[in-house]
């Protein structure tokens, strides 16, 4: 193996070998966080080894209140036709009611198959989503909207009845609304379609009271299991002797 030639002198060292560098030394000082320390439950969980302490879950409420959707109250309103009677204006209420207790929640609409064409024909003039309830469509032929909308309902499963949002069943309540409120005024060319209206609103009443019930009796057995998972101190206990 080669020898290296040594270095070459300095003069400004008086012919000295240049003193090597030393290599930077790293901090290995400790980085402590400025934040407050974290309390210890360590002592808390070593308390409940051995007690079978089941920690409650939060209870989830069915109708907690959720933020209301920008186009319930316009439909809320113009639904709620007080010159349609008690029976209309309490489906309307428990339609409501029942929206409220599921959130407004965004499902698929009700089937597009057999819609009557008014509700498309209203729908496609919305701006932004929203409908313009000041210009509804004119019913000329009451008894004709009636016999669409009473087939339309016809091929609803029982899933449909339940649908809320949007696409919901506040289109079948607003076609009503419209059904309804013409069939207020008599025509001489036109039959009489009140009595169908009125056995399909009492039909609804009927659905959104099982509705409505289902609800109630999810509510009660989410309190019922909330309130069975109370602690309870299951260690057996060591009976007296006497002594």
């Amino acid at each position: 193996m080669p020898t290296l030639p040594p270095p070459p002198l300095d003069a400004s060292t008086n012919g000295t070998l240049p003193t090597p560098t030393p290599p930077p030394t790293e901090n290995y000082t400790i980085r402590r966080s400025s934040r407050a320390p974290i309390p210890s439950t360590r002592l808390e969980r070593q308390n409940e080894i051995g007690t079978n302490i089941i920690p409650p879950r939060p209870l989830v409420d069915v109708t907690s209140v959720v933020e209301e959707p920008a186009w319930f109250a316009p439909a809320y309103d113009h639904l709620k036709n007080n010159a349609l009677g008690t029976i209309w204006t309490d489906l309307v209420e428990k339609w409501a009611e029942y929206e409220r207790a599921k959130g407004w929640k965004f499902v698929k609409g009700l089937p597009a198959k057999g819609r009557p064409e008014e509700w498309q024909k209203w729908t496609s003039k919305a701006r932004w989503g929203a409908c313009n309830y000041t210009r509804v469509p004119n019913i000329e032929d009451v008894a004709d909207l009636g016999i669409a909308v009473t087939k339309w309902v016809s091929s609803f499963d029982s899933t449909d009845f339940g649908k809320t949002g949007l696409l919901g069943m506040v289109a079948l309540l607003t076609l009503m609304v419209w059904w309804g409120t013409a069939a207020l005024v008599p025509s001489s060319w036109n039959s009489d379609s009140h009595p169908q209206w009125q056995e399909l609103v009492r039909d609804l009443s009927n659905r959104y009271d099982t509705l409505l019930n289902e609800v109630s009796v999810l509510k009660r057995s989410q309190d019922n299991d909330y309130s069975d998972e109370a602690p309870e101190d299951k260690c057996p206990r060591m009976e007296s002797d006497g002594l």
